[in-house]
């Protein structure tokens, strides 16, 4: 197969879409979608968004019936229709909705370079929304940093075509430890790898849960090694990531330091440190073990919300206590995961069937008004804070009903601008919130950089999936760790790996890398 270009990938893939797109926007052009009556009604804004796998957004049987979404319209003065795309399906959701050629006044996309995305920003399906930020937007040019604007998720050759949201910690995930368990076994905070092993073995060994059942799980992960990445931050080969190295943009996978980072794997999985079902374990299982057995003594995740992985397991063991502690460190004694962008993957952007792309852009620059800054953090007065001399006096969630409906407001509908966890006085007054100041700090201080961060997958991977992360390499992982390979095969596999397209996709992801880096 001959080498194909990013460019030449896109319009040749998805030719129809990129038709079905400019149809739909020819024949929805008449649409009045945000005109306010002479009546004084409200303006309306369709939009089209993921539900973002929040549960008290998925077991809505209307979004736009929700309480917090009328109260964002009314803080907007903007009447909302929003449609919900599934998260776990969302890149099918969004292809199918450019072909349907129905575009909403605001679209949620995964980046302007993402596979779906990218045919139809040349297209021309799409808004530049230079001017309309310089002419009705002060305070998005006041708050978005120039940085954000210059993302490839958000900007292509001095155009911007996406309003970005921000990312609250750039540090993607944090090691969290039972806390009391570490205290009954008056073990150290670990550092290095040899370290966090002797921990596993004492948690396996020592019953820090004292039911005398011998059913601790030391540390547990996911299917794909989701949550279970600390020993290649270590190694430096985080599998999801890449390295530009003697002019090649490789994926870390197929480093060499990824075979000592596997050999360390290979020997937790025999020894039982690791838990032996995360090969194949669902997210649901998976918290089933930290939260409802409380049998789990180490697990990752995301560090602006430990406070409330504690609150959730302390509904079932009231005396369990959580730490988050710096993650092991390897050869050249760094460790962590993976640095990300500034920018969230998902930006808006505003399609050109859009008959007043004014009022969709003010509506978005509203977010960052004082009283909608207010609401998505606090949520409504009289139900989730009363008022007392001018000071907001909050009810921190403690059950799981509230925990979800609060983070309806303060995740699903924050669309952009700074993130609660930006809020010092509400930091300071949350029940557990010197442990979401611990994760920040640690996910601060520690880290790995990727060489190819706001890259979308090049083209062969897209044609064959299973030369990504995910695919051929992890089902040598799990042959690995299962003992049915031996690690030295893994100069072979990584050589089988190239002839059958990594070196493709190797040098289409150079070409970009050396493309965006210009």
């Amino acid at each position: 197969m001959s080498k194909v270009s990013w460019k030449s990938f896109w319009f040749r893939s998805v030719a129809l879409l990129i038709i079905l797109s400019l149809v739909g926007c020819s024949s929805s052009a008449g649409k009045d979608s945000a005109v306010s009556g002479s009546n004084g009604d409200l303006a309306e804004v369709s939009i089209l968004m993921a539900d973002r796998g929040i549960q008290a957004v998925e077991g809505s049987p209307n979004i736009n019936n929700d309480k917090y979404v009328k109260e964002l319209g009314k803080l907007t003065e903007t009447k909302l229709d929003i449609e919900l795309l599934s998260w776990a399906e969302y890149e099918q959701g969004l292809t199918l909705a450019f072909a349907g050629g129905d575009y909403p006044d605001l679209m949620e996309i995964n980046g302007i370079n993402s596979p779906q995305v990218a045919p139809a920003i040349d297209a021309g399906a799409f808004i530049p929304l230079n001017d309309l930020i310089e002419e009705h937007a002060p305070n998005l040019k006041e708050y978005i940093t120039q940085e954000q604007w210059d993302s490839s998720l958000v900007s292509k050759e001095g155009e911007i075509f996406a309003i970005p949201s921000t990312r609250s910690v750039q540090n993607w995930a944090v090691v969290m430890v039972r806390k009391d368990w570490m205290d009954k076994l008056s073990i150290e905070t670990p550092t290095t790898i040899e370290e966090y092993t002797e921990m596993f073995r004492r948690f396996q060994k020592e019953d820090p849960n004292g039911n005398g059942q011998n059913d601790e799980i030391p540390w547990s992960a996911r299917e794909n090694f989701r949550y279970g990445e600390a020993i290649f931050g270590a190694y430096d080969v985080l599998p999801n990531d890449w390295k530009y190295i003697d002019g090649k943009l490789v994926p870390n996978f197929i480093r060499p330091e990824m075979k000592d980072a596997l050999a360390v794997y290979k020997d937790l999985y025999e020894e039982k440190l690791l838990d032996n079902e995360f090969l194949v374990q669902q997210g649901k299982d998976w918290d089933a073990k930290i939260k409802g057995k409380g049998n789990v003594g180490m697990f990752i995740h995301d560090p602006t919300y430990p406070d409330k992985w504690l609150t959730e397991i302390q509904s079932n063991f009231p005396d369990a206590e959580l730490a988050v502690i710096p993650a092991p460190v390897g050869p050249d004694g760094k460790g962590g995961h993976t640095i990300s962008s500034p920018v969230n993957q998902m930006v808006w952007a505003i399609p050109t069937t859009n008959k007043d792309p004014v009022t969709a852009i003010k509506f978005l620059d509203k977010f960052l008004s004082e009283e909608v800054q207010t609401f998505l953090t606090y949520g409504l007065e009289g139900d989730n804070y009363t008022m007392d001399d001018g000071k907001i006096n909050y009810n921190y969630p403690s059950d799981q009903d509230s925990i979800q409906n609060e983070t309806l407001y303060q995740n699903f509908l924050r669309f952009i601008g700074p993130s609660h966890l930006d809020n010092e006085e509400f930091l300071s007054n949350r029940p557990h919130g010197d442990l979401i100041k611990q994760a920040i700090e640690v996910a601060n201080n520690e880290g790995r950089e990727n060489d190819a961060l706001d890259m979308p997958n090049p083209p062969t991977i897209l044609e064959r999936p299973e030369l990504q992360k995910d695919g051929l390499w992890v089902e040598f992982a799990a042959r690995v760790l299962t003992g049915k390979e031996p690690i030295e095969n893994f100069d072979k596999f990584v050589e089988d790996w190239k002839k059958r397209g990594g070196d493709q996709v190797i040098d289409e992801a150079t070409e970009w890398y050396e493309m965006a880096k210009k």
